[in-house]
């Protein structure tokens, strides 16, 4: 009876041990930015064995060495690993469509609206009639200067208000929460918070050399510091204006 005992322990141990060495786990990320991806499907070419990524990217998968195990997901250039050993993996995607090239920002500006400075809107017909009074470095030095009139003909106002109106949509697409998803970690209120508090105006978002992921990157490392219980809470964005 001990005897009969004692190998079944010895044998579960067993088992558990080889099902154990079957396993690949590990991570998937957007390359670059390194945002976790969710929903990025793992199948064994060999076995079709299939998983998904879990909300931090992790996954694990029946396989063996010598197997072929992909990753897809409809945004992002499938990628194929050739199973070496079952050690843990990180693997990186690349987005199917780069919408914007890429940028090079140092921490410093990085800290400052990550490196993009905002300038004031246009007025309701696109032009500035209004204007604070600055210093040659562009800071306000107090008062007002008027300008009476803009020169434009209304066709050319017209024209800019139709461009502004495009511009703003154009941003409200990019910054929606099925699109961010694929970019941030975060759901429900905490990204409708993120939404209000960071989707740029117009001269940021299509200023010379603006980065969506360098920007996105910048402002969740900012949103991060606000305490978990504030981020998911519908009081947090209630007196944030509406930028666009």
């Amino acid at each position: 009876m001990m005897r009969q005992f004692l190998f079944l322990i010895l044998f579960s141990v067993l088992a558990t041990t080889v099902f154990a060495q079957d396993q690949l786990t590990g991570r998937v990320y957007e390359n670059k930015s390194n945002v976790f991806l969710q929903g990025v499907r793992v199948e064994d070419l060999k076995s079709h064995t299939m998983t998904i990524t879990g909300p931090d990217g992790s996954f694990t998968i029946r396989t063996a060495v010598g197997d072929l195990v992909c990753f897809t997901n409809s945004n992002y250039k499938p990628d194929t690993l050739y199973v070496a050993d079952l050690k843990y993996v990180q693997i990186f995607l690349d987005p199917l469509v780069n919408m914007l090239q890429e940028v090079k920002v140092t921490n410093q500006e990085i800290k400052k609206n990550a490196g993009f400075s905002t300038q004031q809107q246009p007025g309701l017909l696109g032009s500035q009639t209004v204007l604070y009074q600055t210093d040659a470095n562009g800071n306000p030095i107090g008062g007002l200067k008027m300008n009476i009139a803009d020169g434009e003909t209304p066709k050319q106002r017209e024209a800019k208000v139709s461009k502004s109106e495009a511009q703003k949509e154009q941003i409200r697409r990019v910054f929606n929460p099925d699109n961010l998803k694929k970019y941030l970690p975060i759901t429900g209120q905490e990204m409708e918070n993120f939404i209000i508090m960071y989707t740029p105006d117009v001269n940021v978002y299509f200023a010379p050399g603006f980065n969506l992921v360098v920007y996105l990157n910048a402002n969740y490392e900012e949103f991060n510091k606000i305490p978990i219980e504030q981020r998911q809470s519908k009081a947090l964005t209630q007196l944030v204006p509406d930028k666009n």
